[in-house]
């Protein structure tokens, strides 16, 4: 199909143009994004004296973890990881008092799963794994639209990748040539086959890539897309019922016995206690022989005194939408393949850079004339 010529200088110009200037951003959350992919195994490695326990026993209750963590910091405990592969150890959470606009508070507190013991403990927001990942997320601007602002570039990016598509498109018979870099060729042509190679081969990344993280930060805009396919429910907070004065709340280790009684064939991967605004523990469960950068697939809530599950979003309760809804983080990050999806990923973090510096110097190199490159 022969495409009108006029329309395709046009799209080359907003390409370009779209390219040279959001470029710079496009390129930053890619390379952060590449970091992030392994940012558990990376702050493992750098902080290795929080995540090594003295024994490989599992020997601590939750109880027991909740007590040592609150002794502290005395902060309220507002999730509780579980110890998996990358991260060996208990993980809470604690919710320090924010500043109304501004990123919550997290301080952690490692905890020994052999015997108890405090680890250590730190201004998690700030640690560098940490700080890397809201950089990609809010541009380290959430007090400013950040993570808005990283919205509106999944957009960008989606129409950089849809538009290069478009313009690389060979001829019959060229794929091959399209796809590749000739030897002997000018600088202009080499850096143009590397533009064409580069942009073709993490398309597919780059496509699934921008998809998921709009809805990830954008839900509202994606939901009613998923909806047509498969109806999702509204992401719960469920409050019940509060019962007769006195009445005591179930202790953390019976909620886990009730947990492991209700779902024997699954792995516990976090917990969270109640809240103001939701007064029900929630429990997610990790999948089992998934990549360790999964870190939940599902959740039940039950009820903190009675112990009843008032809420369960396991796969086996959810339609196929909310299925997709959970599962975008792990898609974004490629851990729902495995370790082959997560260095795909880690690979396709790099190639806005490639394409930004290649895009540029072909602008460069074609503005004080036109250059054939037949």
């Amino acid at each position: 199909m022969k495409r009108p010529g006029r329309v395709k200088r046009k799209l080359l110009w907003a390409h370009r143009w779209l390219g040279l200037t959001s470029g710079i951003v496009v390129v930053l959350i890619g390379l952060t994004g590449s970091f992030i992919v392994f940012y558990r195994e990376i702050d493992a490695a750098l902080n290795s004296a929080l995540y090594v326990p003295a024994g490989p026993e599992q020997k601590v209750t939750l109880s027991e973890v909740m007590r040592a963590a609150a002794a502290a910091d005395t902060a309220p405990i507002s999730t509780i990881l579980a110890p998996d592969r990358t991260w060996p150890v208990w993980v809470v959470i604690h919710a320090h008092e924010t500043t109304t606009g501004r990123y919550p508070n997290r301080w952690t507190t490692m905890v020994d799963p052999s015997n108890g013991k405090v680890l250590g403990r730190r201004d998690y927001i700030n640690a560098f794994a940490l700080k890397v990942y809201r950089l990609h997320y809010t541009l380290l601007l959430h007090e400013w639209w950040g993570k808005e602002l990283v919205g509106i570039v999944g957009f960008v990016l989606l129409g950089l990748a849809v538009s290069g598509l478009f313009l690389w498109w060979p001829k019959p018979g060229r794929f091959w040539r399209s796809v590749s870099v000739s030897k002997d060729v000018s600088l202009l042509r080499f850096v143009f086959d590397v533009h064409g190679m580069a942009g073709f081969w993490a398309l597919l990344a780059l496509t699934m890539i921008s998809i998921t993280g709009v809805g990830i930060i954008f839900p509202g805009v994606v939901r009613p897309i998923v909806g047509l396919v498969s109806q999702p429910t509204p992401d719960p907070s469920p409050r019940i019922e509060l019962p007769a004065a006195g009445t005591p709340q179930l202790s953390a280790d019976a909620i886990v016995r009730i947990v492991q009684a209700a779902r024997p064939d699954t792995t516990i991967a976090m917990f969270n206690p109640p809240t103001e605004t939701r007064n029900t523990w929630r429990v997610q469960f990790r999948a089992e022989g998934a990549d360790p950068a999964v870190r939940a697939r599902g959740a039940i809530w039950l009820d903190p005194w009675s112990g009843a599950v008032v809420h369960d979003r396991t796969s086996g309760a959810t339609s196929m939408g909310d299925r997709y809804l959970a599962e975008q983080l792990w898609i974004h990050n490629g851990a729902t393949f495995g370790l082959v999806g997560r260095l795909f990923v880690f690979a396709a973090g790099f190639a806005p850079l490639v394409l930004f510096i290649s895009g540029g110097i072909m602008w460069l190199k074609k503005r004080p004339g036109r250059i054939r490159l037949g």
